[in-house]
């Protein structure tokens, strides 16, 4: 499981001046394996969205980390720069969609920081007029002590303000705070505190609003879009889809290409499993995960032969039917707080409606798949028993294909 964590930083004074927050895997305390940084920064920025940063940064402000490649004005559009700034990191490839972002987000009142910084890295000169900060790495930079002493007194006559970072024993802050050094951050001084999972209902919200959008405007490259600024998502649906669909000729490598082989409809639901899969991260929530993908695929199956007209809106309930319990929230709440369509608010809230009556389907036959109630619900439903039975295969079928290209 990744988290989300701040580590502070200190002035000479030896009080918090701000912090920085980052993405740590719970278990190695390291960046995690294989994760997008642009989908990194992403998770970040929503998680301390909906945390609010004055709670995150206890009034102080609170640098995001941000891959100067993947810099967006609007990704900041909901944050305030009284609390909230900017730290570049992998500053190399600038360009001039670069220096606009900076030159909108310093209208707006943002504070930059260039990390690792030197003045041997010609990218980042630059960026230098622009930035407020620059962290300088104790451990790791090419100046001996009279050129670090030099480069400090640079960028204090440039008005910058200068942070040690990896001050890790009490020789390194001694050491960085002679050197003159505004600011220092390290073990010794704190180490990164971890303050909440990343499983966050607002990153949710974004991707499932995005589809749902795209999906009315008819919009295949907005879905394309949404899939490829996620690599391990383009990864895992590509998976999928040469797992799944072994009748074509040839396997598909590009994102376009699936697009117009499965169409719209499948790739839009594809996306939105893959979006919730982020809510069921832990071992012990595979099983929920499971659970849920086979009440999806099997509340679209009975809607389909029941209400037709209810199918899509039949899936996306069964999907987050059990999204509660990996929350620790009330579905009904969770699917609100997601602005899902108000049919699938009310079959939560256990009104009486077709969603409502298709979902006690569902639950009644994943808890007993007997002849006797497989015979009950085809009654209810004026359907063939064979029918119910054939759509509770697909439904395992489907669920297992799911689960097998996205965990």
């Amino acid at each position: 499981m990744n988290v989300l964590c701040k580590q502070a930083i200190y002035d000479r004074s030896g009080r918090v001046a701000f912090y920085e927050v980052f993405i740590q895997d719970s278990i190695t305390g390291e960046y995690p394996e294989g994760l997008d940084p642009l989908k990194a920064t992403t998770l970040a920025i929503d998680t301390i969205t909906e945390l609010n940063p004055i709670r995150v940064g206890n009034g102080k402000i609170v640098f995001v980390n941000v891959p100067a490649i993947f810099l967006e004005a609007s990704m900041f559009d909901l944050l305030s720069p009284d609390y909230v700034g900017i730290e570049l990191v992998e500053n190399r490839r600038l360009s001039k969609e670069l220096f606009e972002a900076i030159n909108a987000l310093l209208k707006k009142g943002f504070k930059f920081c260039i990390d690792d910084f030197g003045f041997e890295k010609i990218d980042y000169l630059p960026l230098l007029s622009k930035c407020h900060y620059v962290k300088i790495n104790l451990k790791k930079n090419p100046y001996d002590k009279e050129e670090l002493k030099e480069v400090i007194g640079i960028l204090k006559s440039l008005k910058k303000g200068i942070i040690a970072k990896h001050i890790e024993t009490k020789e390194d802050y001694e050491l960085a705070y002679q050197l003159g050094f505004n600011f220092f951050q390290g073990f010794y001084l704190s180490k990164p505190v971890r303050f909440r999972d990343t499983r966050t209902i607002s990153y949710l919200k974004a991707t499932i609003l995005r589809l749902y959008r795209a999906i009315k405007d008819k919009d295949m490259k907005g879905i394309v879009d949404i899939l490829e600024k996620d690599i391990g998502a383009t990864y895992k649906f590509l998976k999928f889809l040469n797992s799944a669909y072994s009748t074509r000729t040839k396997d598909i490598s590009r994102i376009d290409e699936a697009v117009a082989h499965l169409g719209l409809e499948n790739i839009a639901k594809f996306t939105i499993v893959l979006a919730l899969s982020e809510m069921f991260v832990e071992e012990h929530e595979l099983d929920l995960w499971k659970r849920s993908l086979f009440r999806a695929s099997l509340a679209e199956r009975l809607a389909q032969m029941y209400a037709p007209h209810v199918r899509e809106k039949a899936y996306i309930a069964g999907l987050f039917s059990l999204a509660g319990e990996a929350l620790g929230q009330k579905p009904e709440d969770v699917v609100r707080d997601l602005m899902l369509d108000k049919e699938i608010v009310e079959a939560f809230e256990r009104r009486l409606n077709e969603i409502g009556f298709i979902l006690s389907l569902v639950e009644l036959l994943e808890d007993n798949k007997s002849e006797r109630i497989i015979s009950r619900v085809s009654r209810i439903m004026n359907v063939d028993p064979e029918a119910v039975k054939n759509s509770i295969k697909e439904a395992e079928k489907e669920s297992s294909e799911l689960l097998s290209s996205i965990t």
